[in-house]
């Protein structure tokens, strides 16, 4: 819990010294909700992430929104690993 706490601190902390992204409430588990730009759609976002920065999440649609703009993250991760992989989500828009 310790480490999804602090996780969740750091998702809150990078998305604040930015403006395009933002966080959905969290009501329990061990994943997070990112509002993104849709720029594109979110598998083809998710899969430019996995193959250009290494970062894995998960497009929206694998839980059923209804709309591309949703990326779905593992705050269960250790905090190293976790804070590298959305620093270079993030940096995608930029």
């Amino acid at each position: 819990m310790s480490r999804v706490r602090g996780n969740l601190a750091e998702l809150d902390r990078q998305l604040a010294s930015q403006k395009v992204c933002s966080r959905l409430e969290v009501e329990g588990g061990w994943y997070a909700i990112v509002g993104v730009p849709t720029t594109r759609s979110d598998e083809d976002l998710t899969l430019s992430l996995l193959n250009d920065s290494g970062v894995y999440v998960h497009p929206g649609h694998f839980y059923d929104f209804p709309r591309d703009g949703f990326l779905v993250v593992s705050l269960i991760c250790t905090k190293s690993d976790f804070s590298t992989g959305l620093r270079s989500a993030l940096m995608q828009f930029h």
